[in-house]
């Protein structure tokens, strides 16, 4: 038996790995497809449907190729060895995140879509001229450009603020809040998280803070609302690492008492789904995640309510009950999800002003901009 071993030694090595992966592909085609991965926190593609023209435009080969790597069978397990790995290894990226000082964690951005930044702000100056209300907009700038002195050595990312200081001096009638320079005042303090793309809670004060005075009106004291914390978040940049050795972060939100919220017109108990600061992905928490329409209005009826339209990406989330508590009645659309038109939210409602707020990252890239006109 042992000569049988050591003659046919390779023949056996190539049969094992041969049926380690019959197994793993048998596997992979019996276990059902994922639509979203807890580990990642984002959806997962699914299967493409296969027509000429795709298939002779190569969009087929690239959306399969992308359905296969999310479906891949124990794909959680092949990203811990990875950043295991890759750690061992003394590597300071991995899947397009650098890890910089002080646990924070950085995308790598080095080119910016001018023709999408220019088609968005396109849509904002139709909306704008159809809607004549007064309009603000906020371009948040992302951790990497306040944050610089936390940066990793060599990480040359795209520069925003030409581009923010662009989009400002390109709008026709809204008028343009830079929040750079409040920001880069407190980049000392916990104002972005370590492992996820937001600001904190408190970045989004400081935000509502320029906001409420550039209107010429008070923004509510921080200490006038109760706090309390979700600790052990691991937000988007820690779901592309797994980096095992990550510092989790802390949500701080704050109690706005008096308030009535509805998710699609449907109602739902406050601000927050507090069920979720217990799970992976607290950050949904805010508004009961990211929705088409969510209103948050005074309890106490009012004769002529003061009346905000919040037209925004995610970063408007931990914003949102800030402005609910300078606002009767705050109606907030995410144009990601079209379940109820900007349009018809206009019809209905008459507002005395409108608040478009965006990090910069997504707006350079959002095709959905579009559906805040008609």
């Amino acid at each position: 038996m042992i000569n049988f071993f050591r003659k046919n030694h390779s023949l056996i090595i190539i049969i094992f790995f041969a049926a380690v992966l019959f197994s793993l592909s048998l596997l992979d085609v019996v276990t059902p497809d994922r639509t979203y991965s807890d580990t990642e926190n984002r959806q997962l593609s699914s299967a493409p449907k296969l027509t000429f023209k795709t298939l002779v435009d190569g969009k087929y080969s690239s959306d399969y190729e992308e359905y296969i790597n999310d479906q891949f069978i124990l794909r959680d397990f092949w990203i811990d060895v990875k950043s295991y790995t890759e750690s061992l290894l003394g590597k300071t990226e991995n899947n397009g995140i650098v890890y910089g000082k002080n646990g924070y964690m950085f995308e790598k951005y080095y080119s910016v879509s001018d023709r999408r930044i220019k088609n968005n702000l396109n849509f904002i100056n139709q909306f704008t001229a159809e809607y004549a209300v007064d309009t603000t907009v906020v371009i948040v700038p992302n951790s990497y450009m306040i944050l610089a002195d936390k940066l990793p050595k060599g990480l040359e990312n795209a520069d925003q603020q030409p581009y923010i200081d662009e989009i400002y001096s390109s709008l026709d009638s809204a008028k343009g809040l830079d929040v750079a320079p409040v920001l880069s005042e407190h980049s000392d303090e916990y104002i972005y998280y370590r492992t996820d793309h937001h600001y904190t809670t408190y970045g989004a004060y400081l935000v509502y803070c320029e906001y409420m005075e550039s209107i010429g009106e008070e923004p509510a004291s921080l200490e006038a609302f109760t706090a309390n914390e979700a600790a052990d978040f691991y937000g988007t940049h820690f779901s592309k690492t797994k980096y095992h050795a990550a510092d989790p972060d802390v949500i701080t939100y704050y109690d706005i008492p008096g308030k009535e919220v509805t998710v699609n017109n449907q109602p739902v108990d406050g601000i927050y789904d507090t069920e979720k600061f217990s799970q992976r992905d607290k950050y949904a928490a805010f508004l009961h995640g990211n929705n088409s329409l969510t209103v948050i209005c005074s309890a106490e009826e009012k004769q002529d309510p003061t009346r905000l339209l919040l037209i925004k990406d995610s970063f408007g989330n931990e914003i949102a009950p800030f402005l609910s508590a300078s606002f009767d009645e705050v109606y907030i659309v995410d144009p990601r999800y079209t379940e109820i038109p900007v349009s018809s939210v206009m019809e209905e409602v008459e507002f005395d002003r409108v608040l478009i707020l965006y990090n910069f990252m997504n707006f350079a890239q959002d095709t959905n901009v579009i559906n805040i006109t008609n």
